[in-house]
């Protein structure tokens, strides 16, 4: 621990005063159980309960859930062992690095949070995959499946956020498998984007640094043959330093014109644009009898909608302005709130919808005679689809492995048991469907002598709700989909050792226990109320202080010295708590 904590001072000494203010890593997401050993804006360190590749997994779905974008380090290796793995995010202008080690035992793992600075910023694509970055230096490569023009269109608009500006076209003109454009800013090398279409619907893109003599040559015009025959009396021959200084100077002296060109060009008023072969304004309706998860105008033709991958496309005669005025009307009242995406030009407009944590992007183009429009994300899948196009569960991945004396199903990324002798609970992750999770547990809790209770079952699409009679006292069984996992939660309460305990709070209330396993006093605060615990009490079981609260959700905070730290839990009534200070900071509990 005092090697790890050393190594966070260094990290931190690194991080920008912006990085430091802006990034609290305490507050970044956990995966399920985590403790908590260490919290810092700068640097977060808690224990997961599971193996360092599984907790890994668990880190990046969590993150990713909060919107951050893993990347692969463009100009390293990146650990990746049964011991250790390094993984790498970003998220707007901010990084974070996560280091997950082993732990003691082999089936834990400590994971690390720590922010990274960001000295080069470049935005990611929405859509990419394989990404590779590179905080220190602009390197940016990644794939994409949005077309040649709709990429450009991308990073044309958030490089303009950035104070970039595009320089003039050279000497290779784009076309709609290949395109390449040098962006400029002042007191910056120019970056070059390279853009290549594959035959396999692919795109291809590299954004780096360059040095400004490559932008200074792909301007310069190509030399007539003729005239550079003609040449005169030979001149005096330049030395290498003399040639080097002239281009060098010659390439900034371009990219300043340049830079201020386009800079004086985006600020100043501009003519209307021609638009595009398109009609006037026109109330659109909706398609009846249409199968997407979000209307369709009735001028769409060759719909065509993937309920399983998120999919949604067609092409219309209606003007962009009117399928613009289509979708920014029809998607309010269903609750979609719309976004600004940067991007809206006469040929090309992209609309964002957000909704419940799901996205929806649309892509709307005007190339020619008819709008096309393309649609992707979360906020299109259709679970009852996408879970029919899933390959159904095999014999193995339904095998029954034991964790706590619980039934688990063989393919999961995360299991874990937790008991007191009131209470006794099962945390699962796994990516298999819903119904075939919930069908595992029906048959195996039957197999254990459980009674499932007739009333009270709640069973949809996400997620279900059963009540069972277990041999040690009533059961609840929770079941979850979402982001491609289901989520398992089993808690059996044992109901006559809770009533001979004497610790159940009165009806309709929460018993809260406070103990202190560290040497000095600490002083926990929840509900407005605060309760002063002496060093050691309530350690080896009930003798400390209580409070009776009533049901709801909690910020608990907990102070040592200069140690302060919280948590927040959700408590229900005839539950009991327990909340401990130790070595590892704040460790709340459910007893019961």
């Amino acid at each position: 621990m005092a090697a790890l904590c050393l190594a966070l001072i260094s990290a931190a000494a690194f991080l920008s005063p912006a990085v430091a203010e802006v990034l609290d890593t305490s507050a970044l997401p956990r995966v399920a159980g985590a403790k908590a050993l260490y919290a810092s804006p700068l640097s977060t360190i808690y224990a997961a309960p599971a193996p360092v590749a599984q907790a890994a997994a668990a880190v990046g779905k969590a993150l990713a859930g909060d919107g951050w974008r893993q990347y692969a380090a463009a100009n390293a290796d990146e650990a990746k062992t049964d011991d250790v793995q390094v993984m790498n995010f970003k998220k707007g202008p901010l990084a974070l690095s996560v280091l997950v080690t082993k732990s003691d035992p082999a089936t834990t793992a400590n994971v690390n949070y720590t922010a990274k600075p960001l000295a080069n910023d470049l935005p990611f694509p929405p859509d990419a995959t394989d990404i590779a970055f590179d905080p220190h230096e602009p390197v940016l490569t990644c794939a994409s499946s949005q077309p040649i023009p709709a990429t450009l269109a991308f990073f044309n608009g958030e490089l303009a956020r950035m104070g970039w500006a595009p320089a003039p076209a050279g000497r290779n003109p784009n076309t709609d498998k290949g395109a390449h454009v040098y962006f400029v800013r002042p007191d910056h090398a120019p970056l070059l984007l390279v853009v290549q279409r594959g035959d396999d619907g692919a795109t291809k893109i590299e954004l780096k640094g360059v040095a400004a003599e490559d932008l200074a040559a792909d301007l310069a015009p190509a030399k007539p043959a003729a005239a550079a025959s003609a040449a005169a009396a030979p001149a005096p021959t330049p030395t290498p330093d003399e040639v080097s200084a002239a281009v060098a100077k010659q390439a900034q002296q371009a990219i300043a014109d340049i830079a201020k060109s386009a800079m004086a060009d985006a600020t100043a008023p501009k003519a209307a644009a021609p638009l595009a072969p398109s009609g006037p304004v026109e109330t659109l309706a909706a398609m009846e009898g249409n199968n997407a998860t979000i209307p369709v105008p009735a001028t769409a033709e060759a719909v065509k909608f993937d309920g399983a991958e998120g999919k949604l496309a067609f092409e219309t005669e209606s003007s962009i302005e009117s399928v613009v005025a289509f979708y920014r009307a029809a998607m309010k009242p269903l609750g979609w709130q719309a976004e600004s995406s940067g991007i809206d030009k006469p040929n090309m407009v992209v609309l964002d919808f957000s909704k419940d944590g799901k996205d929806i992007e649309l892509t709307l183009m005007h190339p020619i005679d008819k709008t096309e429009v393309d649609a992707s994300g979360e906020g299109l899948v259709n679970e009852a689809e996408k879970e029919a196009a899933a390959p159904a569960p095999t014999a193995e991945d339904l095998a029954v492995e034991e964790t706590g004396g619980f039934p688990v199903p063989s393919n999961h990324t995360l299991a874990e048991a937790e008991g007191t002798p009131l209470r006794h609970a099962l945390t699962v992750e796994t990516p298999l469907d819903l119904k075939s999770v919930l069908g595992f547990y029906r048959q195996e809790l039957g197999k254990r002598g459980w009674k499932e209770e007739a009333t009270g079952a709640t069973v949809a699409d996400d997620r279900a709700t059963l009540a069972f009679t277990s041999p040690d006292g009533p059961a609840v069984l929770k079941l979850e989909r979402k982001d491609d996992a289901t989520t398992v939660s089993l808690v059996v309460s044992n109901q006559a050792k809770a009533a001979q305990s004497g610790l159940l709070a009165k009806p309709g209330k929460v018993k809260a226990m406070f103990g202190n396993l560290l040497s000095a006093p600490v002083t926990f605060t929840i509900n407005k109320q605060t309760v002063k615990v002496a060093p050691g009490v309530g350690a080896n079981g009930p003798g400390g202080p209580t409070l009776e609260l009533p049901p709801g959700k909690y910020k608990v905070s907990m102070k040592a010295g200069p140690l302060e730290v919280s948590d927040d839990v959700e408590v229900g009534a005839g539950e009991i708590w327990g909340f401990m200070a130790g070595p590892g900071g704040l460790m709340p509990m459910q007893i019961h």
